[in-house]
Formats: C-alpha cells, structure tokens, sequence
C-alpha cells in the first residue's frame, strides 16, 4: 500500500537495528548545530541585502573584499580563488560577473605573460564601500552586536583553536 506521498509505508524501517554510527554528543551536537544556524542565518540575510541594496551578493562581496586588501588592488586570478576558497572555473565565473558590470578589470600578469591579474575598478571600489555598510550592519545586527567584547574576543580565540589559520591567515586553512 502506498501513501499519498508516494512511498511504500508496509516495510517500515527497521530504526533499532540501524543505530547511528558513533554519535555527537550532546556539547559536540549544540555546537555544530549553533554554527550551522548562525551561519546559514547570517548568510542568508547577507545574501538578500546586498542583493536588494547593491545588486550583487555575498560571493561577489567576497571577491571585491578580497581584493581591497591586496596589494594595489590586485591579484593573480589563482590567488584570488586560493583566498576565495574559489575553484578555478568558480572564480572565473566570478571575475567574469563583476567584469561585465565594470566592478572589476582582468590584465596579462607581467610575471608570466600568461595568467591573468584582478583588479578593482575605481566603481568597483565605490560600489564595495557601499556594501560594506551593508554588510557591517546585517553582521552586527545579527550576531556581533549581541556579544559583549569578551565574547567576541573569545570567539576569535576558539575559532582559531578548532581551526589553526581560520581567523590569523588570509587565505583559507587547509
């Protein structure tokens, strides 16, 4: 017999002779489950909001963003996806978006004549400043206004605890 949804309820799962493989405990669940909520929340609101004020979202601000804080506005396009954690064909999709609406420039790299550097375009730069006030104000709103400096500072300290590099190294750790 089937149900409404399309599956056979007669062969019901056999729940106690399939426990789950070496569990979280109830700390190591809270945590990862906290982290995954704020997370997806705080993006979430990102994504809307830069899109509706700016036009563009959380990945294009993260490639302009990355850019603003390298030297002279540039990288080579490899470094970009390193300090992205972009794909290569991802961050060329995302060169590729801003390019087309002038935020970035793409020039031969005179290193080796053959890979490409990014750059900011002075709208690029404008545009970014813009999102930043966006983007400053949905994270405080959403998260680091309600921890006291303490709970930020201890934050930083864990996350870099759990992850070596994740809050002291510019490109992503490994």
């Amino acid at each position: 017999m089937s149900s409404s949804s399309g599956t056979d309820t007669s062969a019901a799962l056999d729940l106690e002779g399939a426990p789950e493989p070496d569990p979280f405990t109830a700390d190591e669940f809270g945590a990862w489950r906290g982290m995954l909520r704020v997370h997806t929340a705080v993006f979430r609101e990102l994504e809307r909001a830069l899109l509706a004020d700016h036009g563009f979202g959380v990945d294009a601000y993260g490639v302009l963003v990355t850019l603003v804080g390298a030297p002279c506005g540039r990288l080579a396009i490899g470094e970009l996806g390193e300090r992205r954690n972009l794909s290569p064909s991802g961050v060329s999709r995302s060169v590729d978006r801003l390019a087309k609406i002038g935020l970035v420039e793409r020039s031969p790299n005179p290193k080796d004549g053959r890979s490409l550097l990014v750059g900011l375009t002075p709208e690029g730069l404008l545009r970014l400043r813009a999102a930043q006030l966006t983007h400053h104000a949905v994270v405080r709103r959403m998260l680091l206004g309600r921890l006291s400096e303490r709970d930020l500072e201890r934050l930083g300290e864990l996350w870099e605890k759990a992850m070596p590099g994740s809050v002291s190294s510019p490109v992503w750790p490994l």
